[in-house]
């Protein structure tokens, strides 16, 4: 039994349907049987504020 053909434009208008859901294109799979698996990407966390210097304790 034969692959399935999978074409650039099957493969384009995968991704301009999953884009136009206002997703963004994480990652792609072609399976043997034809079919195109598209991940979402994740969003990067937000970077830590680094402080300046030693913690100032409050005075009493």
């Amino acid at each position: 039994m034969r692959s399935a053909t999978v074409t650039k434009t099957a493969i384009s208008r995968a991704i301009a349907a999953w884009k136009e859901c206002g997703l963004k294109v994480g990652g792609m799979e072609i399976t043997k049987d034809g079919t195109i698996r598209i991940t979402a990407a994740m969003d990067e966390p937000a970077p830590v504020a680094q402080r300046g210097g030693p913690k100032q304790w409050p005075t009493r």
